[in-house]
């Protein structure tokens, strides 16, 4: 008679635990981070939600940033660049 052995191949999850940056009131003079993936259609979505939110809510300014690798996170300089100088930040991506 043959004796198997059977192994789990998973580790044990980890969790962290974070909390939400606190949210704004408005976008009423703010300034807005736009962070592309440049996937397939994702500038035209994310332009398409900065119209909408410049119609809505009279953003002052638009930081555009985009990231090169989509698989990977975005740059430290990229990600530094919208922390510092954005109130709030979309990021999309297409297909």
């Amino acid at each position: 008679m043959a004796t198997y052995t059977m192994l789990k191949p998973t580790a044990v999850g980890r969790t962290k635990r974070a909390s939400l940056a606190p949210g704004l009131d408005s976008l009423h003079g703010k300034t807005v981070g736009i962070l592309s993936n440049q996937k397939i259609n994702a500038d035209e979505v994310l332009e398409a939600i900065l119209a909408a939110m410049q119609e809505k809510y009279r953003i002052a300014r638009v930081v555009k940033r985009t990231k090169r690798i989509q698989s990977q996170p975005a740059p430290s300089e990229v990600m530094n660049d919208l922390v510092n100088l954005c109130d709030a930040v979309v990021h999309g991506v297409g297909d």
